[in-house]
Formats: structure tokens, sequence, C-alpha cells
């Protein structure tokens, strides 16, 4: 019992933070897929630093204290500057885009919604004969059906934290 605690707790205080890459994958029917793995053909769209490590001397007790909120540290006198009418480009340019990532995934997600309703209505000759097949089949859609909702409130919840 004290073998496992200790490891349990050996675990917990030497793991760290860290960032992953998110890749954007289209597939051939034009569904979008945000992912942290790299998939063949995806686009990697963010690229996070890895997170700061603990130095050896800080102590595993003051890590598990919460954290004061961080404060952006002004940047350096030399650091290139963008003016106001490029961020706002910018921005406008960040809004549309992931607009129309919500729009494709609303209408995704309509799709699969529909394509559900009529699996659930008309069972083929094969899956009633094979009720299993059937179930499989209905599953995999309610994993799509759940995929677009979620990438749908990511979505929303991105663009609600914009300016």
């Amino acid at each position: 019992m004290f073998a496992k605690s200790f490891f349990i707790l050996s675990l917990a205080a030497s793991s760290t933070l860290c960032w992953a890459d998110i890749y954007k994958y289209v597939d051939e029917n034009g569904n979008v897929t945000f992912t942290n793995t790299p998939i063949k053909g995806a686009v990697k769209i963010m690229s996070e630093p890895s997170a700061p490590r603990r130095s050896s001397g800080e102590s595993t007790a003051r890590s598990t204290q919460p954290r004061a909120p961080s404060v952006a540290a002004p940047s350096p006198v030399n650091f290139p500057r963008v003016d106001a009418a490029t961020q706002r480009s910018r921005d406008t340019n960040r809004r549309q885009i992931l607009t129309d990532e919500l729009n494709s995934e609303q209408a995704s997600l309509a799709s699969a919604r529909k394509a559900l309703q009529e699996a659930e209505s008309n069972k083929t000759a094969e899956e009633k004969a094979n009720p299993k097949l059937y179930l499989d089949r209905i599953g995999r859609l309610r994993e799509t059906i759940v995929m677009h909702e979620k990438n749908s409130a990511a979505l929303q919840a991105e663009i609600s934290r914009m300016r």
C-alpha cells in the first residue's frame, strides 16, 4: 500500500505541463477536424512553446499552491509593433475564419443528425440479420455528432473570447 501511494505521489510531483501542436485536417467530404496528433494531409495551425519547467531547487510543496494570475510582461523597446489598423484587420480576418469554420461545423452537424435520423428509420437487410452491424453504424454516427457538437462549442467559445 505504501509503495503504491509513494508511486502516485512521486508521479504527481514530477509531472510538468506541456503544450501540443494543433493540426487542421479536411477530409474528402469537406469535414474539418482539429486534432493535436499529426495526420497525413493535416496542416499545423498552432504551435505552442514548451511550458517553463520548474528548476530542481523549487520545492514541490510550493508548486501545489494556486498560482497568481499571470501579468503580461512589457514588450522590449525594439520589439516590432503593429499599428491599430493592421491589428483590426487581423482580428477581422480571424473572426471571419472562425465564423466560416463554425458555419461549416454546424452544416456538418446538421448533415450528421440527418444521417442518424435516416439510419435509425432504415435498416438494411444485412443489419436486420445482424443487429450488431446496425448498432455499430448508429454508434459511429452518434460519435460523429458528438465530435461536431464539441467542435462547434469550441469555435463559439473562441469567438466569444475575441474583443
